[in-house]
């Protein structure tokens, strides 16, 4: 690395989401913590996005961290134990976080913006520094529809409709006990034979078994976590009677848990999600371990601002990533965005891979400053960067 780091700033940030995701819980404004960490060589960009529900539905699902939470894990820890370090491999920056126990959703923010750093260091995209094979000229991935639940079914089919003109490789719909095979049958019977998934958010039990052998009828890529967090028996039974494929998301957060996950059968695809599991160096980890299994991954999302999801592009261009991403446009989600240039469809249904060194994205530092509730700089002694 050109020198250690010296500078690192966090910046608060509120922006106001197009709509609520229709799931319990959730806020009409979404909030995030940027990160920027400075050397000589450059300057990284990472986010920590702040989830807008305060709860899941299953009852073994913690509350989520605030925002004062995250703020104070990366003032009081991450920040000091940053600045000043220099590294300049992969295996550099796993020892750096690897002796760090704190939150993931902080940890998260921090540890990507020095891997863009690293990118920019060594003159390759962080697609290209995760191994990446990209063989086409403008490579990309495939950005999957999320929808949260409506009130009605008509509504849901609505925005259905409304989005599909986008070209989105993927329709993903949540279910809840009672909202469930009604919503897939008449997705079915009204756009036939598109690309479609469910996620169940931990709602279900072993006695609704027979809810999923009517599930298993309708032609589904997945059922994303039909079992709380911690019921892995319950998912291999329920992956044992049905062919659908069960997806692990929150099953599927740690090393441990993923082993054990394919250890029992509980699913035959996982989630990853950079926010959840603390950066590159965990989600790789967690791929790779898939990858030896021929377990298929996908990148979920928070979903996230600009900065955020063009880090899980950069994850999704993985060979075993084999499943549409959620990842999408920043206008599918929140009325504005801090990202530039904006994150955006390259051609419908897919989102372009930055070739630039690093993450390949800059800021809009007047939407930075428009949306800004607060900032911290931190300094290295004797720092001579800006």
């Amino acid at each position: 690395m050109a020198g250690p780091v010296e500078r690192i700033t966090l910046t608060h940030l509120q922006i106001p989401l197009k709509e609520p995701h229709q799931s319990p819980g959730e806020t009409a404004i979404k909030e995030a913590i940027l990160v920027t960490v400075e050397s000589q060589g450059g300057l990284g960009l990472g986010e920590c996005s702040l989830s807008t529900a305060s709860s899941g539905p299953s009852q073994d699902r913690k509350p989520p961290p605030g925002p004062d939470a995250i703020w104070n894990e990366l003032t009081d820890r991450l920040v000091p134990a940053v600045l000043g370090q220099s590294f300049d491999s992969i295996e550099a920056l796993q020892v750096l976080f690897s002796n760090l126990t704190v939150a993931p959703s902080a940890r998260v923010g921090i540890e990507t913006a020095c891997w863009d750093l690293l990118g920019q260091l060594r003159h390759a995209s962080l697609a290209e520094l995760m191994g990446a094979s990209l063989k086409e000229s403008n490579p990309c991935v495939e950005s999957g529809l999320c929808l949260g639940l409506y009130p009605t079914v008509v509504e849901l089919l609505k925005v259905i409709e409304t989005h599909l003109v986008e070209g989105f490789r993927r329709v993903k719909i949540d279910i809840e006990p009672g909202r469930d095979v009604e919503l897939v049958h008449a997705v079915r019977q009204h756009f036939g034979e598109i690309p479609l998934m469910v996620d169940a958010r931990g709602a279900y039990s072993s006695a609704d078994i027979e809810v999923f052998r009517a599930l298993d009828d309708l032609d589904l890529l997945m059922i994303e976590q039909p079992m709380a967090p911690a019921d892995l028996a319950g998912s291999a039974a329920l992956q044992e009677v049905i062919a659908t494929p069960v997806g692990l998301d929150e099953s599927a957060r740690t090393r441990t848990q993923v082993e054990a996950a394919l250890r029992c059968g509980a699913g035959r695809a996982v989630c990853l999600k950079l926010q959840c599991v603390g950066g590159y160096g965990p989600a790789l980890e967690l791929h790779e371990l898939c990858r030896r299994s021929d377990v298929p991954c996908w990148v979920g999302t928070m979903p996230e601002f600009g900065i955020g999801q063009a880090h899980g592009i950069h994850l999704a261009a993985l060979g075993n990533c084999r499943y549409p991403t959620d990842l999408g446009p920043s206008a599918r989600w929140f009325v504005d965005d801090y990202a530039a240039p904006s994150l955006e469809m390259a051609s419908p249904g897919h989102l372009r891979i930055p070739s630039r060194p690093g993450l390949g994205f800059q800021l809009n530092h007047a939407k930075v400053r428009r949306y800004q509730v607060r900032q911290a700089e931190f300094k290295e002694r004797n720092s001579v960067v800006g």
